[in-house]
């Protein structure tokens, strides 16, 4: 078979079928955004049936609160047997969930010290959905149902079907970086191209390997566009409909050798980085407004300007992080708890003083 197939399997919480993995174990979308939604607008639940045991005797039973209760028993399973590299969930809820067409954003705040990246995280979610339906239009009509239907996730790529996918990912990232830094929306048409072309490579590369890593953190499979993945075991099949002046022997032993030397050994890396949400779409972003990028005066300070933006905001997130980790370790001592929020009045006094 051509295609990449997903065994359905129940959602943990539900017991409804799902082919989807969400927050490290398996689950529907509809029960990790009840979760999410639930836990981010801090709502008071009551079990329906009083005894806080509804979905033990019926998993299709509408109780809200023990539909939150049995997802938080069965993630706080997980973590149990959760390897130590691992984010913790306090540390997940800060911005480290993996960022797809599904993803669930909460809206934050327009003051946000971090508005830029609250934007890009937005503006790809956009991206993803635009990149994975224009894809299911280059498809064939048996993968575009299966895509559809959620039977499959990726379906191996072919020659052909690079091309058209490149040019949908490449229109994606102008509409992406347009509704994101107000400078390159105001640059003409012709030099956001110019712009584009001269880190697509970069740009295309950080996006692939951000979900390689992700979705096949143990074995070989890189991806090569939204919807389609590539393995070094099954090249015959990525060159199966290449024209036929293609030396496939040639051309085999080269995909070969690249993608060893080059693309796997970057996937370890992202793997091994644990990129959060945050830190991914500054980096992604980091790739377009790279140091010598241009020559052009206006658009050399442009891109600084945006470098000096996207690291203060990433200092920020990052210095929040590490405030909630050490109030979060803190708060579990009882003697340190009150220590912490002395302190905490003490440097908002502080600020005060100071502005």
């Amino acid at each position: 078979a051509v295609f990449l197939y997903f065994q359905s399997e129940r959602c943990l919480v539900c017991q409804l079928p799902t082919n989807e993995l969400h927050m490290g174990f398996v689950c529907c979308r509809a029960c990790s955004v009840f979760y999410k939604r639930t836990l981010s607008r801090e709502a008071v639940l009551r079990c329906k049936g009083g005894d806080h045991d509804c979905i033990s005797k019926n998993s299709e039973v509408t109780c809200r609160k023990c539909r939150f209760e049995r997802f938080r028993s069965v993630l706080e399973a997980c973590e149990k047997g959760k390897p130590a590299n691992k984010r913790t969930t306090e540390e997940e809820g800060m911005g480290s969930d993996f960022l797809d067409h599904e993803t669930f954003l909460q809206s934050d705040a327009p003051t946000s010290e971090t508005s830029t990246l609250e934007r890009m995280k937005q503006a790809y979610r956009a991206l993803c959905m635009t990149r994975r339906t224009g894809e299911m239009g280059t498809c064939s009509t048996e993968a575009y149902y299966q895509l559809q239907r959620g039977s499959i996730k990726f379906a191996n790529a072919t020659y052909t079907n690079i091309a058209p996918n490149t040019r949908i990912m490449f229109t994606g990232l102008m509409e992406f970086f347009s509704s994101t830094f107000d400078d390159f929306r105001e640059l003409s048409k012709d030099q956001q191209t110019l712009l584009l072309t001269n880190n697509f490579d970069m740009l295309h590369k950080t996006d692939d390997l951000y979900r390689a890593a992700h979705h096949f953190p143990e074995d070989d499979c890189i991806i090569l566009s939204y919807t389609t993945i590539f393995s070094i075991h099954r090249v015959d099949d990525f060159l199966v409909d290449c024209p036929p002046k293609v030396n496939k022997a040639e051309a085999s032993a080269e995909i070969i050798r690249n993608v060893g030397r080059n693309l796997i050994a970057n996937k370890t890396r992202f793997k091994r980085a644990q990129l959060s949400a945050d830190e991914f779409v500054a980096l992604l972003s980091l790739a377009l407004w790279r140091e010598q990028a241009s020559t052009n005066e206006g658009i050399t300070e442009i891109i600084k300007t945006n470098r000096s933006t996207l690291l203060a905001e990433l200092h920020t997130y990052s210095a929040g992080r590490a405030d909630l980790i050490m109030q979060r370790d803190w708060e579990n001592c009882s003697a340190c708890s009150s220590i912490w929020r002395k302190w905490r009045v003490g440097i908002k006094k502080t600020s005060k003083s100071t502005s």
